[in-house]
């Protein structure tokens, strides 16, 4: 009976490895042209301050997605194994994987909290923001790489085996390292993806229900305000029709951000936490046969819940473009209307008829 069930948990093996095979290249094979397609359309919105930003999220998720193709590719064919060893394509795959998923990780980070301080501190920002986005991903990568330096000192190859002879083989820890891998698994969790997520999910819905930012350097008021004679210092003059559309615009794209997080996290929350659950309670090596068939067939539901999670990062980027796109185009109606405004300006401060106050059509846009 043992060997009966032994000999249905390879070939339930063997079937999840095949669909899983055919996920990754289904998925990657989508996702990956759509991404270089998504980094061309990017290079217009150069100036744009969030552009550093997107590309390194977009050049991350190549960077894995090419690394897990190159994997599951090369363990089919096996053309990479007559050059190198499979314990060094191990540790060479994971340490890419982790690093990139950690890169991208934080740079979501890293882009939604200057979006939340641009937001409560307009002018502060623009003085003690780095100048150069470019040297705050060059910081993240690094720290990314160190993060995941455990990876290639600890990840092997090991082999699945009935009798004497070798099934099948899989990337996990050295027998050496076993003792100290629950806190490796733990810590390097919750650093890759525990608290990032719970950092972007904080700054996207504190920037959504914050109706008014801690620091004000001005106030806008609507022109209705303005002929009422509720008129203070430091006060900028906007039409009401743009200061509720640029607010509209503002918390659409934070709730579409926000929704976008989220559903990353859903996404990726089973397989994190299914990982660190083996590394406790050793699922994957448990001496029932029938645990161990349990968390093969929940591994793999959980790894193709994750893989979907890279045909939603080209989409989010769209729509990032798109913001920026509106937001370009605002700023040149603004630039092209400012003689106008400077007129009006000047009428008002020489007219003492409130009918006559002229509407100004600048909104700063968070």
């Amino acid at each position: 009976m043992s060997s009966l069930e032994h000999d249905l948990f390879l070939r339930e093996w063997t079937f999840s490895s095949r669909l899983l095979f055919y996920s990754i290249v289904a998925v990657t094979s989508l996702t990956l042209p759509v991404l270089v397609i998504i980094m061309a359309l990017m290079k217009p919105h150069r100036t744009s301050q969030y552009f550093p930003y997107m590309c390194g999220i977009i050049m991350g998720n190549i960077v894995l997605l090419t690394t897990v193709f190159t994997l599951v590719i090369s363990e089919n064919v096996n053309v990479i194994y007559h050059i190198l060893p499979g314990f060094v394509i191990c540790k060479l795959s994971a340490f890419l994987v982790n690093s990139s998923s950690c890169f991208i990780h934080w740079t979501w980070v890293a882009m939604y909290s200057q979006r939340f301080v641009h937001v409560f501190f307009p002018l502060r920002s623009r003085r003690r923001l780095p100048r150069s986005t470019w040297s705050t991903l060059l910081i993240i990568l690094l720290v990314s790489c160190a993060c995941q330096i455990w990876a290639p000192i600890t990840i092997t190859e090991v082999s699945l085996q009935n009798g004497n002879n070798s099934q099948a083989t899989y990337c996990s820890e050295h027998p050496y390292f076993r003792s100290s891998s629950k806190i490796i698994v733990l810590v390097e969790s919750t650093i890759t993806f525990f608290l990032p997520f719970f950092l972007t999910v904080t700054a996207d819905i504190s920037v959504l229900v914050s109706k008014v930012p801690w620091q004000t350097p001005f106030k806008l008021i609507s022109a209705d305000d303005l002929r009422r004679n509720n008129r203070s210092d430091n006060m900028k003059i906007v039409s009401k029709l743009n200061l509720e559309s640029a607010e509209k615009r503002r918390i659409t794209a934070i709730k579409r951000c926000l929704i976008s997080a989220t559903l990353t996290l859903v996404l990726n929350l089973p397989n994190y936490v299914l990982q660190v659950a083996d590394e406790f309670f050793s699922l994957r090596e448990h001496r029932e046969v029938s645990i161990r068939r349990i968390f093969l067939q929940a591994d793999a539901a959980v790894y193709i819940l994750y893989l979907l999670q890279f045909p939603l990062v080209p989409v989010n980027m769209y729509f990032l473009r798109q913001n920026i796109t509106r937001s370009s185009r605002k700023l040149r109606e603004k630039t092209t209307l400012q003689p106008d405004q400077s007129r009006s300006f000047q009428m008002l401060e020489m007219s003492n008829d409130q009918s006559r106050v002229p509407l100004s059509t600048t909104v700063p846009t968070p």
